[in-house]
């Protein structure tokens, strides 16, 4: 069977014939859930994917063509379907935005997947083959495991990241967890792993770097200390994320630090309600700063992801926010704004940007001064390697991004 697979695009990124892709290579990845079902493909099954970021859209012959549709990509879809050409098959809509909206989805939304389409795969591939697709897909909200297969991408995209899941669910903040797909597609369910089944996996990786996917390492402490205390001896590079909790066990961080992690993004919960009182408080900013100090002395890079409410009637003052992220001195930031209807706000660059705007945040943080300030003082923290392999890479990656106008990774 032949499956064609189409990742969507904001507005912003996508692809315009005659340019360069937009954004940096380094998140220039293929899309995991894509790659998900890339394992799930049969002997003698072929999947092409294509990808708005990089490349315009076609309609080769196909006997299946799934469309992911992310967070605030809905009117893009509609558009594609629009402009699909007859003949061609009706394309099947998953992702976020379609589970997001579930029973209050449009009309025009059909055929479409509701929750993880790994779970409901079988059934979908025999209807496509009998040419039987059913208008809904309700997907089962059992969290399970499939380990990612390297797919065929464009050569403007970077294949090489490789992932891997300990546990699956949610384990996002309270205040974000309705824009987490896991918290979508199994609510609060979860699945955690076996010890044994993962260092299978991490031995069959082929390359040292590993990003793990799993929202918070210290959600279950006792789980990731032995787990991360067996793969010290495997010798790989770690990129975690981490909630608040972290800073609540230190045994977990030597042991993270010994097997190798090289970068922690701090969720949501380290900042969320604390940078408008840090920025009037001496205390809680040197607190701030002593934490991410303290991961920092044990040779890893911090990220941190901020979420902060757009308020038009009050809005804060980022260039005094933007001081406070100095002074404590992450490696770098993920900000997301929200509408107060709960929704993303697309914050942008554009020239001249003045910090009455949210983007003065990024525009300060990922400026060249700040950027060689960090990179000639982390060596002595976290070492050359790790400044030069992660630090620099990194930081001038999100920077091009944030200056094409994009408005995440």
């Amino acid at each position: 069977m032949k499956v064609l697979a189409v990742a969507l695009a904001d507005e912003s990124q996508r692809f315009i014939k005659g340019y360069a892709p937009k954004g940096a290579r380094l998140f220039l990845q293929p899309n995991i859930e894509f790659m998900r079902i890339a394992a799930l493909l049969r002997p003698g099954d072929d999947l092409r994917y294509l990808d708005e970021r990089v490349e315009p859209i076609e309609q080769p012959d196909h006997d299946l063509c799934l469309v992911h549709v992310g967070l605030g990509q809905e009117e893009r879809a509609r558009e594609l379907l629009h402009n699909w050409p007859a003949g061609k098959g009706t394309p099947v809509l998953f992702g976020p935005q379609v589970t997001f909206r579930r029973e209050a989805a449009p009309a025009w939304a059909k055929p479409r997947v509701v929750g993880d389409i790994t779970n409901i795969w079988p059934q979908l591939r025999a209807d496509a083959q009998s040419g039987r697709l059913q208008p809904v897909y309700n997907a089962p909200d059992r969290p399970a495991y499939v380990s990612p297969r390297r797919i065929r991408v464009n050569v403007e995209m970077d294949s090489t990241r490789q992932t891997i899941q300990f546990a699956r669910g949610c384990f996002c903040p309270e205040q974000v967890k309705r824009l987490c797909p896991e918290h979508m597609y199994f609510g609060d369910k979860t699945l955690m792993r076996s010890h044994e089944e993962i260092i299978g996996e991490v031995i069959t990786l082929p390359r040292k770097r590993i990003h793990l996917l799993d929202d918070d390492v210290a959600a279950k402490p006792d789980y990731y200390e032995e787990l991360f205390g067996r793969l010290r001896d495997h010798h790989r590079q770690w990129t975690v994320n981490a909630s608040e909790q972290l800073f609540e066990q230190p045994r977990l961080i030597r042991l993270l630090s010994k097997a190798g992690t090289k970068v922690v993004y701090l969720s949501e919960s380290f900042l969320l309600g604390k940078l408008r009182r840090a920025a009037d408080s001496h205390q809680l900013t040197h607190k701030l700063y002593r934490r991410v100090k303290s991961l920092q002395a044990s040779k890893m890079l911090v990220g941190a992801r901020l979420v902060l409410p757009l308020e038009p009637s009050s809005p804060p003052d980022y260039d005094r926010i933007a001081t406070v992220l100095r002074q404590i001195d992450l490696d770098f930031i993920e900000p997301r704004f929200l509408r107060p209807d709960g929704s993303l706000a697309r914050v942008t660059y554009r020239p001249m940007v003045t910090s009455a705007e949210p983007a003065w945040l990024k525009y300060k943080f990922y400026s060249m001064g700040p950027i060689i300030d960090r990179t000639m003082r982390r060596p002595r923290r976290v070492g050359v390697f790790t400044t030069a392999v992660y630090l620099l890479p990194y930081s001038t990656a999100y920077r091009q991004s944030f200056l094409e106008g994009l408005p995440w990774p």
